[in-house]
Parts: structure tokens; sequence; C-alpha cells
């Protein structure tokens, strides 16, 4: 026993084995500084949106914290705003930055419409001698979106407009109307997973009636009944002081998933705040994304209601054995619809009164919904959901 004590206290005291290696060398990070505006904001004091041309101070730091002047390198420039970088990494950045003996001064960096707090972020990760060194500007305020920002395509015309958003994968949350004192946020339908809601612009003092604009309209996808921050049920009609959550794009449907819903303590609901529906045109919607009348209506009121008039409702077809789908024909034709594109698909269930076997042949008068399309490449569905038997009139 005492020969085993004696060994571990040998081993106890006996030197410990210690490894070398040389110091950090070079640039280990980016200093970077604000220059211009001098006054970067505040969540109290936002920036305009418009003042978006920055100048910088880029520096180039050691292991000690001092300038590296043996650095001559390119760096990439990045906004980091709503979650993520902008570009992402691995795509043209915004800029490149040369620095020379370790510094960049008044370098002029452009951002594109930023949102909330915004830094600038460089890095050294795609030159041809990366060091990968990173440095971020002091945090910029700039207004948080509205809904219009997050539907709105950066081009019309171009052939995503129908399937993507300038926000996508971002982490959003919108807590205004964009039309101040006499805007408001109304929720416009509510369904078994989710809400729409529209940012609306109302009398004084929020007084009904109410009007919308293209791009007002937003999708809440909420997974189950959808709640606000008090827990209670959302309904239709109801005025809500904002959301959160992570946009995204399903099937060229604009969503807002894993949410948060925000109310005042009263929950005022009042339908008549709801903005009209918009008339679809026939004769104009459905032409191709070159016509600037054309088939970007549809985007323009993706998650509004929009009314059809006069239409002819179609012979059921597969749709509606698979996907509870009828077709309507806004040109009033009508008959055997396969094939035809310029249609609009309606989906009914849920509301007893209305009965698709039994209005086959039939023009309603008018029927609104709340548009979901399906966008997929050139594939184009255009879906409408009544919210009741009133939406449907014969």
């Amino acid at each position: 026993m005492m020969k085993r004590i004696a060994v571990a206290l040998v081993a106890l005291f006996a030197p410990a084995c210690v490894e070398e290696r040389p110091p950090l060398e070079g640039t280990q990070s980016l200093r970077v500084e604000l220059v211009a505006p001098a006054n970067p904001g505040a969540p109290d004091a936002r920036l305009s949106p418009a003042d978006r041309q920055l100048t910088v101070n880029v520096t180039a730091l050691d292991a000690n914290g001092d300038v590296d002047t043996g650095y001559t390198n390119t760096a990439q420039v990045y906004a980091q705003f709503l979650g993520t970088l902008t570009p992402s990494l691995g795509t043209p950045p915004l800029a490149t930055i040369q620095l020379t003996a370790g510094v960049a001064m008044n370098q002029t960096v452009t951002l594109p419409p930023v949102f909330g707090p915004t830094t600038v972020w460089i890095d050294d990760g795609a030159s041809a001698s990366p060091t990968f060194a990173t440095g971020t500007s002091p945090t910029l305020w700039y207004p948080d979106p509205h809904i219009q920002d997050l539907q709105r395509p950066v081009n019309e015309m171009a052939l995503n407009a129908l399937s993507s958003s300038p926000l996508e994968d971002k982490q959003v949350s919108v807590r205004s109307s964009r039309h101040g004192a006499n805007g408001r946020l109304v929720v416009t339908s509510v369904f078994a997973q989710g809400y729409t809601a529209s940012d609306v612009l109302c009398q004084a003092g929020g007084a009904p009636p109410c009007t919308a604009e293209a791009y007002d309209h937003i999708m809440v996808f909420s997974f189950s009944a959808p709640r606000d921050n008090f827990g209670r049920l959302v309904h239709e009609g109801q005025l809500i002081t904002g959301f959160a959550g992570g946009q995204s794009e399903f099937n060229g449907l604009t969503e807002i998933g894993f949410p948060q819903t925000f109310a005042d303590d009263n929950a005022e609901v009042n339908p008549a705040r709801m903005p009209e529906p918009v008339v679809l045109d026939p004769a104009t919607w459905f032409k191709g994304l070159s016509d600037p009348n054309g088939m970007i209506n549809f985007e323009r009121n993706e998650a509004a209601p929009i009314a059809v008039l006069n239409g002819a409702v179609c012979d059921l077809d597969n749709d509606y054995a698979t996907y509870k789908q009828w077709k309507l024909d806004p040109n009033g034709t009508g008959g055997n619809c396969a094939g035809n594109r310029n249609v609009i698909n309606v989906i009914t269930a849920g509301i007893s009164a209305i009965d698709p076997p039994s209005i086959v042949g039939s023009k309603p008068r008018r029927v609104v919904g709340v548009l979901r399309p399906v966008n997929i490449g050139s594939f184009n569905v255009w879906i409408i959901y009544p919210r009741s038997a009133a939406d449907v009139q014969m």
C-alpha cells in the first residue's frame, strides 16, 4: 500500500508536459468605424429609410489590437439586418473594399433597402489569400418594415415576381401601419391554421370605412388556431397591433411562420374596417408578367379578398375529388374547364350552405374569397377561399 502511495505522489509532483505554440500573427479582426451618418439613430429615433449611403473607415488589427501594416487585401461588404446577411455569404457582396497597409479610409457603402437594427458586416473570406477576419459597424437604426415591404417584389416584371419576396428567410416584425395615425392592421380572414391581415387607411381616428392598396395584405401561418399575445383567439375584423415571425415563400405564397400576434387589451372587432374586395378583371389579369396590368395583379392582391363577378361554375373534375376545389370561369363560359388556365379555383369546404355539385353550370352574381396562389415556375393556380356563405351570391 505504501509503495502505491509513493508512486502516486511521484506522478503528482512530476513536471507536466508543456507544448509551446507560436503566438498569433497577422490580421485577426477588422475594425469598422462609422464616419457618416454621424448619428446612427436609436430605437426611438430611427434614421430615414432613404439614408442608406454610408462612409466607413476599415482597419486591420493584429492579435494585440494594433494596426497590421502588413495587411493588403480586399474585403467584402454585406448588410446584417433582420437576422441574416444580405446577400448571403458565397454570393457577390454589396461592395468590396481594398485595404492597403492595414487601412481603408472614407469608403462609401450604399445599402439596399434595410429595416430595423442594421450593421455593416465586412468580411475577408473570399480574397485570393483570405484571413477570414471580420468586423461590423455600430448599429444603425432604420424603421421596421410594413406589410408592403414584405410583399412587394423588387421588380414586378421579373420572372420570379410571383414566387419570391425581398425579405424572404428573414425574421420580421411589423408593429404599425404605413398610414400613420389613421392606419390600422385588421384581420380579414381566420382559418384553422392562421389568418390574413391587411394594412388599411381609415377615416379620422381609425373609423371605417377603410381602404387597402396593392401589397397591403399578408398571410400569418400559425399551424393551429391563431391566438394573440393574451392567448385569445383571433377574429375576423379584429384590430391587431402587429405580428412577428419568419418570412418564407410556400409555392409562391408569402407566409409569416412561427408567429407572434400582438393586440391591445380590448381586442376591438369591427368587420366594417375590412377593405372592400378588389374586383378581378378577366380581360387583363391572366395576361403575362410582361403586361403591367396582367398577372402581377394576383401578386398585388395575394392574401387579400378579391371578387369574381358573373363567372360560371365549371364542371367538377379531379381537383374537386382530390382537393375540394371547384372552378369558376370569370369569363362566364363554364362547362368543361379542363386545360383552361384562366379560371379561379374555389374552396368552400366547411361552408355548409354551399353545395358545389348543385351549382355546376350556374353563374353566381358575385363570389368573394381570400386569394392564395400556387406559383411553381410557369405553373400558376389561383385559389380563393370564401369566408362564409355570404361571400357566394347567386
